[in-house]
């Protein structure tokens, strides 16, 4: 695995950027094929839908809304998500007692590659940061659990052989409690094994499809 760090390829940069063109990341690892997903009919007081902590998130905060909604792929979501990051690794660094190397690109092979929010320098320890709409931070928080629709970009961290343990930072600094601004997750290599597997098969299959629809496209055979 080849590290680049950030004063090398700084996050965002057109250099970033032009890395992760084409390549397999983790952002986009679970987002390559649908899901089937169950579709869910009638009411259900045990399992509140998204607009049920919507409101809840309006009586919990000030200035809530979905302009933290990173995968909406907003421009305005991603400026307010890049401008909080600095701010919540260092809530996070502070919580937990530790000190991360900011930034950069894990390069696994050519055409993987993983780009860490924050590293430590023995790489064992790795966090990801996430600031979310209002109503999906306090939906984590509620349920104990990350959103799921991120698990792929998680484990996709694990291709760094040395890494033992990711924390998944939740940050949004408007809610009026300050102890539910910092939501941070754990997740161990031993406890994820199985799963860290099936990304990185994931992963190499994604590489295959791609690279077979490359040569059908090279020999033209769509164009009849």
């Amino acid at each position: 695995m080849e590290v680049l760090t950030n004063d090398i390829c700084p996050q965002g940069s057109t250099e970033w950027l032009s890395l992760r063109e084409g390549a397999i990341t983790g952002t986009k690892l679970g987002k390559y094929f649908a899901k089937d997903r169950k579709e869910e009919f009638g009411f259900d007081l045990g399992k509140p839908n998204l607009i049920f902590y919507e409101t809840l998130a309006e009586r919990l905060t000030v200035g809530s809304g979905d302009d933290g909604e990173e995968s909406e792929g907003l421009g305005s979501s991603r400026e307010r998500g890049h401008d909080l990051e600095p701010i919540a690794i260092d809530e996070a660094e502070f919580r937990l007692g530790k000190t991360f190397i900011r930034g950069g690109v894990w390069r696994f092979n050519n055409s993987h590659l993983c780009s860490p929010d924050g590293y430590t320098e023995d790489l064992t320890e790795a966090i990801e940061i996430k600031c979310l709409s209002s109503a999906r931070h306090i939906k984590a928080i509620l349920e104990n659990e990350a959103p799921s629709e991120y698990f792929a970009q998680f484990m996709n961290y694990f291709n760094n052989p040395k890494l033992e343990r990711l924390y998944v930072a939740l940050y949004d600094p408007r809610f009026i409690d300050e102890r539910y601004q910092l939501k941070i997750f754990t997740y161990e290599r031993k406890d994820w094994e199985e799963e860290i597997k099936t990304a990185q098969e994931l992963a190499e299959a994604i590489n295959e499809r791609l690279n077979d629809y490359i040569e059908h496209i090279s020999n033209g055979d769509y164009l009849d």
